[in-house]
């Protein structure tokens, strides 16, 4: 029988556990939103401007230090002998400085790292400037070569647990998900699954609209006919609500773990019965949970 039980935080990281009936218990770090912001003399000024933007709106106005957080959190897994597990936007924006950079601090930690990619992972200017179909192109052909597993559909078993991740940065669950999930369930491992949009939950949504203040709300299949009270709400389409009800279907699932909401603090709550979804805050507010699986 699984169970989840919040224990103690410490001074850095709010800490679960995850009991799924694992012979040796599997500590893993996880993290999100770590926004990296780097560009220089290979980009173009418009894309300059907007690394430039950003800086002032992830390190000064949000009193964050997203370099600073994501080094420690490397340090903290490499010390602590953790997977390292990262639910997307990394990067702010694709340049070659930015990948360059977030290539070189995951091989100087030399940390076991599995991640999910975001809705910033592909983008050429953060949403703030059109793109060309050329530049977009580009962006696709070149960030996935930096990183160890692909980044729309990706498994790894460590430690006895099947990892995986789908990349739902869209807002969408894509019409090949269903076979995806299928075939990894058939290896009857438990589950973890990584995705960088956080499933609708009452709790979520509630976390966002009293506490962060947000109004206008990027989640994945959002019931539909859901009052306003004032907010507005991402579409969801009928796969995607449809492969939701799938996974809160299988038993061999044992956690979702998100990110995306850029909130304050972490948050947890249950998907369906014995199905905890964890959702981390913006990294670079030093946001992350340690999950001791047993």
């Amino acid at each position: 029988m699984m169970s989840y039980i919040p224990i103690a935080a410490s001074p850095e990281y709010s800490t679960v556990t995850l009991q799924v009936g694992l012979k040796e218990r599997l500590r893993c770090l996880h993290i999100s939103d770590t926004h990296l912001l780097f560009s220089d003399g290979r980009d173009c000024r418009a894309k300059y401007d907007v690394a430039l933007r950003r800086w002032g709106e992830y390190v000064y106005a949000n009193v964050g230090r997203n370099v600073t957080y994501f080094l420690d959190a490397l340090l903290y897994a490499k010390r602590n002998g953790l997977l390292l597990l990262h639910t997307g936007d990394l990067i702010d924006f694709y340049s070659p400085a930015n990948l360059e950079a977030a290539e070189r601090l995951l091989e100087l930690a030399g940390v076991n790292c599995f991640l999910c990619a975001g809705n910033h992972e592909y983008t050429n200017y953060s949403g703030q400037h059109p793109e060309s179909p050329e530049e977009q192109e580009e962006a696709r052909r070149e960030v996935p070569k930096i990183f160890a597993d692909r980044l729309d559909f990706a498994s790894r078993i460590i430690g006895g647990v099947n990892f995986i991740a789908i990349d739902n940065s869209s807002g969408f669950f894509p019409e090949e998900s269903f076979d995806f999930f299928n075939a990894e369930a058939a290896r009857g491992l438990p589950m973890i699954l990584l995705i960088h949009i956080p499933i609708y939950t009452p709790g979520v949504l509630a976390m966002l609209r009293d506490e962060e203040n947000v109004r206008d709300f990027s989640l994945c299949a959002i019931p539909e006919n859901l009052p306003s009270a004032g907010c507005r709400y991402a579409p969801t389409d009928a796969v995607t609500l449809k492969f939701v009800r799938r996974l809160k279907s299988e038993p061999l699932l044992k956690a979702v773990l998100a990110g995306h909401v850029h909130a304050h603090r972490n948050q947890m709550d249950e998907l369906a019965a014995n199905l905890p979804q964890f959702v981390a805050g913006g990294g670079y507010y030093g946001c992350g949970t340690i999950i001791e699986i047993s």
